[in-house]
């Protein structure tokens, strides 16, 4: 699409970090890391040190950045028992959300952002989409995101869980030929176990995203701590099951939060979620049958058994990587496959199964014994 971006200055010299930036005070319990970027500096902490500003109200912020990877590293953290990331993340331009190709078949997407512990937990893996007007013919034209489904393949409205939309200033040309605002900021805050001396957060945009100039990402207000279990609040019973009941795919901001959340209640969420949740029960006698029907002569068969396991829900984790690494047959094993990625790509149909799946993965976060004993019981292991 033809596209003009309008505002970007610079790229900014990296400066001094003032007092207020960087690494703060090395106490459990206080913030460890912490950035706004005002003051144009960005420390040895970072692989990238871009400063940029913003058209309106000269926000400065990290990037901008496209396909990048963006690492921020912190050492020498003291003794804790989890850590607190808080940021801003800007998604700026014609970002296409789960849309894979144009009007004219070229591959524009999906334009995803994805943020991770190295060599540990994935934080956000998900598409995010301004289109939801510039100038299209229609309502229906306007490109779906996955954020801030807590399963991946969700498909949710452009700029869902935005806290603020339109605001930075960067203009684009639409198919009308007007200029149209298209950025969105999203607060995000995630607790995680971690007890290490040293932690690293990667950041990277999709390397489908626009090298043009129509589509990029940035941060804002970093904010890390290094916390205890006495720093965090305890979760009452009321209060777990206030969260729990928001997980249902009513409200996907109100769900995303909630799971994190949750995340805080540790054991105690543990032991309400073993409950509470329904477990995964699979027929290993059904498995089996649909299994031998993917390697008959019926195609039709084949198809049938093929979705009737895809189906089957998280509970069938294990019985599907035991049969491919069985399988003989080239074809079995495809289909298997294809069964397993479905487990982690696209989101249940079932709310019931739906909520099992949060649940599990829920407990894989919060990580502690209790937390993966339930987590076991609940898929069926």
């Amino acid at each position: 699409m033809a596209t003009r971006l309008s505002g970007f200055s610079g790229m900014l010299a990296a400066g001094l970090l003032a007092l207020a930036c960087g690494p703060a005070a090395r106490a459990a319990g206080a913030v460890v890391y912490s950035n706004d970027f005002e003051n144009g500096g960005v420390g040895k902490e970072w692989s990238a040190d871009h400063v940029d500003v913003t058209p309106k109200d000269a926000r400065h912020f990290l990037g901008p950045f496209i396909t990048d990877k963006v690492t921020l590293k912190l050492e020498k953290l003291p003794k804790h028992k989890y850590i607190r990331i808080s940021l801003d993340v800007f998604i700026v331009g014609t970002w296409d959300g789960n849309t894979e190709f144009g009007t004219h078949g070229d591959r524009i997407g999906p334009d995803s952002w994805r943020m991770d512990v190295e060599k540990g937990m994935v934080l956000v893996d998900a598409t995010f989409s301004n289109l939801d007007g510039f100038g299209y013919r229609s309502p229906r034209d306007a490109r779906r995101q996955s954020y801030p489904g807590v399963l991946p393949g969700e498909s949710y409205a452009p700029r869902t869980g935005a806290a603020e939309n339109s605001v930075l200033g960067f203009e684009f040309t639409g198919f009308d030929n007007a200029n149209h605002s298209l950025d969105a900021i999203y607060k995000m805050s995630f607790l995680i176990p971690h007890d290490a001396a040293e932690i690293a957060f990667n950041f990277k945009g999709a390397d489908c995203l626009a090298a043009d100039g129509d589509e990029y990402w940035g941060l804002d207000n970093i904010k890390v701590e290094a916390l205890d279990d006495s720093d965090l609040k305890k979760l009452g019973e009321a209060e777990i099951r206030r969260l729990w009941e928001a997980i249902g795919g009513h409200d996907p901001a109100e769900e995303w939060e909630a799971f994190w959340k949750l995340v805080e209640g540790r054991d105690d969420v543990a032991r309400f979620l073993r409950d509470k949740v329904k477990r995964a029960g699979v027929d290993k006698k059904e498995f089996a049958r649909l299994v031998a029907a993917l390697d008959g002569d019926n195609f039709q068969a084949r198809e049938q058994a093929t979705e009737a396991i895809k189906e089957m829900g998280p509970g069938v984790e294990k019985l599907l990587r035991d049969a491919i690494e069985a399988s003989d047959s080239a074809e079995v094993r495809l289909r298997l496959e294809t069964a397993l990625k479905n487990l982690s790509s696209a989101p249940p149909a079932d709310p019931e199964t739906r909520r099992q799946s949060i649940a599990i993965k829920l407990l894989r976060v919060i990580g502690s014994k209790e937390a993966q004993r339930v987590a076991e019981e609940l898929s069926g292991k």
